[in-house]
């Protein structure tokens, strides 16, 4: 069975939050937040949490990352 995961847009409006807001809380520009939401730079882990925690989520249920879009390790 598939579990359902949220990105970072559907999470932070699910939560009713603009991204000023969660720029905000996160304690960062509101443009380093859109790059992050936008999977253009991952999300660091301590902001992660943060996220997490803010939106009311398991860190498990939203998706930080974006293997297409980044490098991948070998």
């Amino acid at each position: 069975m598939t579990k359902v995961k949220f990105t970072l847009k559907q999470a932070r409006k699910y939560k009713g939050l603009t991204q000023d807001e969660m720029a905000k809380v996160l304690r960062m520009a509101k443009r380093t937040y859109i790059d992050y939401e936008q999977y253009k730079i991952p999300l660091r882990v301590d902001k992660a949490y943060m996220f997490a925690e803010c939106v009311g989520f398991s860190i498990d249920d939203i998706i930080f990352f974006d293997p297409d879009i980044h490098f991948k390790c070998s």
